[in-house]
């Protein structure tokens, strides 16, 4: 039998690392996040480092608004506003989009040919087979499947740590202009309940139904919470704009019958950091537990 030498033995073992590097360089993908749970999503997955473009919301983790900030990695637009001109440019294998507001984008993009995985944040369920279908297409099956895992198990702690305490009607005021609500189509209607919550109207179909405020102060909500997040600026109620930025406490207590409402006579009119409690990915931890301790303040 032939036996090889050992300067053999290290060519071949040179030969099949690099053979592994190229394949491995081959695979990496170029990946453009259009909303800011699925950057998130992709970091957690270990591949920051194929994310070639996102959005300027991008805020978790912190090393992509520092990529950001350096220039080091590309920014497409905000949410409602993306330059689908700009992601095509960067030449993505894959691009990610959210909610039915980029649904037009979605299908725009695959008509170009370019491959969209798109999660419409209808469900705790489907947010996880969001994040499994991405770990499959980007070879992170195993890390997808941790990172549920690790949700799943925050959740059921969370779940349990306030399963005894008093059930409280809460009116998440998604947009103050617009008065809609997370509806029966929304994974926050599942963390508000998980946080010991009932949130009003949750029946209603869609991801945010609209309401009307006579009708919130008919339910009587025990609390009301309000959208904020860094560099929000102050509610706008006419033009073009109305609708943008976010509210004020004062504004909710000057509001018609205001003052026949629990949350407003109990001074529970609170704000809640929407960065983190609209991001359907990584973030759905810590989510339920400020929505927690909004409602039971501990």
């Amino acid at each position: 039998m032939k036996h090889f030498t050992k300067p053999i033995y290290v060519a071949i073992w040179a030969i099949f690392t690099s053979f592994l590097l190229v394949a491995q360089v081959a695979a990496a993908e170029r990946i453009v996040s259009l909303a800011p749970n699925w950057s998130h999503t992709v970091s957690s997955l270990g591949a920051e480092n194929e994310l070639v473009g996102v959005t300027r919301y991008a805020r978790f983790p912190q090393s992509l608004p520092d990529k950001i900030a350096r220039g080091e990695l590309p920014v497409v637009g905000g949410f409602t506003d993306i330059d689908i001109e700009k992601v095509i440019a960067l030449n993505p294998s894959l691009v990610l989009t959210a909610t039915g507001l980029q649904l037009n984008l979605k299908r725009e993009l695959e008509k170009r040919g370019v491959k969209v995985i798109h999660m419409q944040e209808s469900s705790l369920d489907e947010v996880y087979r969001g994040i499994d279908a991405l770990g499959q297409t980007i070879n992170r099956a195993e890390a997808s499947s941790l990172l549920i895992s690790q949700i799943k198990s925050q959740l059921d702690t969370i779940e349990q740590q306030y399963a005894n305490q008093p059930k409280v009607k809460v009116y998440y005021e998604i947009n103050y202009f617009y008065k809609c609500v997370p509806g029966a189509d929304s994974y926050i209607t599942e963390l508000i309940k998980i946080a010991g919550g009932e949130p009003v109207f949750a029946e209603r179909s869609g991801i945010a139904p609209m309401v009307t405020w006579d009708e919130i102060v008919n339910q009587n909500p025990d609390f009301i919470l309000l959208p904020m997040w860094p560099g929000a600026t102050g509610p706008i109620f006419s033009g073009t704009e109305a609708g943008s930025g976010t509210t004020t406490i004062d504004e909710v207590r000057g509001r018609v019958n205001a003052n026949k409402v629990t949350a407003v006579i109990k001074q529970q009119v609170k704000f809640i950091d929407s960065a983190v409690t609209k991001q359907a990915g990584p973030n759905i931890p810590n989510s339920a537990r400020l929505l927690a301790e909004a409602i039971h303040g501990h």
